[in-house]
């Protein structure tokens, strides 16, 4: 058997360390999905870097105005050519439904399909909606 050197203690580190972050990271979708309640968050930002592009929603919570870009929408090329269309047609300043779950209030999961626009439901959770006359 041989001795394992100081790179591969190195290297079976940052595998564990990688591991178990995605498991978190996974669990925490998955309670979200399961345990999250119902809210509406408007999309208000897109920034673009040179390997990866962050969407930014907004929403209320005890009337605290929370911006993030943990909103479970990304470009992977595991998505389908369904979701990558529909991330393509987000509306900047547009109103969308989402999942949300107190415990983890920076990570919401975005539904890009289910735009909002009945004004009633926006104004019910904290958005101001000017009317013009």
């Amino acid at each position: 058997m041989k001795n394992f050197k100081f790179g591969h203690y190195f290297l079976v580190f940052f595998i564990i360390l990688f591991g178990s972050l995605h498991i978190r990271g996974v669990r925490i979708q998955n309670k979200i999905k399961t345990l999250g309640k119902d809210i509406v968050v408007k999309y208000v930002k897109k920034e673009r870097f040179p390997k990866t592009t962050d969407f930014y929603f907004s929403y209320y919570l005890n009337d605290t105005l929370i911006t993030t870009s943990g909103s479970g929408i990304k470009y992977s090329i595991l998505n389908s050519d369904k979701e990558t269309q529909s991330i393509d047609n987000l509306k900047i300043n547009s109103f969308y439904l989402a999942k949300f779950n107190s415990d983890y209030p920076k990570t919401i999961i975005v539904d890009p399909d289910s735009r909002i626009t009945d004004t009633l439901e926006i104004e019910k959770f904290g958005f101001q909606i000017s009317k013009k006359q």
